[in-house]
């Protein structure tokens, strides 16, 4: 494939033999102390509430998004990664309209996230979306890195 095709993404819902990957694609697409443990996304898929959509493509995943609803009103989005030679095809955008749709179908009103204040593109990205910054998370990763709490009121 030519750096300029862009390859068909199916997404779908995770299934356990996703396992490995979402493990790899996560230590892939955040540093060492953010990224998340085998543990640790092990203990999200198994959230209540908890839903993880993958996007798939030539055979492989790409991408995945893991959100889940904390209370009736109030979604989550723990992690969305998506693979660096898959970005800026809006895979990640698909993803989070469909977990969005999915969690305001569910009652949510509110969604919430967290993210790295270094993450640029992940703040940008997030904005367009319509998250707003609500405040500063001093030292929430392993790292003692800071996040940003982003809120976004669902219509």
């Amino acid at each position: 494939m030519s750096s300029n095709e862009i390859a068909a993404v199916s997404i779908r819902e995770y299934q356990a033999s996703d396992f490995p990957a979402l493990c790899a694609l996560d230590r892939m697409c955040f540093p060492e102390g953010i990224a998340y443990t085998p543990p640790e996304i092990a203990l999200g898929l198994t959230q209540p509430g908890a839903f993880t959509f993958v996007a798939e493509a030539e055979g492989r995943v790409v991408a995945f998004l893991m959100a889940y609803q904390k209370k009736t009103t109030l979604g989550h989005i723990v992690t969305i990664d998506v693979h660096p030679d898959f970005r800026q095809q809006n895979i990640g955008r698909k993803l989070m309209s469909l977990t969005e749709e999915r969690l305001q179908r569910r009652g949510a009103q509110r969604l919430v996230l967290e993210v790295s204040v270094q993450n640029d593109p992940a703040l940008r990205f997030y904005q367009k979306l319509g998250y707003r910054t609500k405040r500063l998370l001093a030292a929430y990763y392993h790292d003692r890195s800071d996040a940003y709490l982003m809120e976004k009121i669902l219509s």
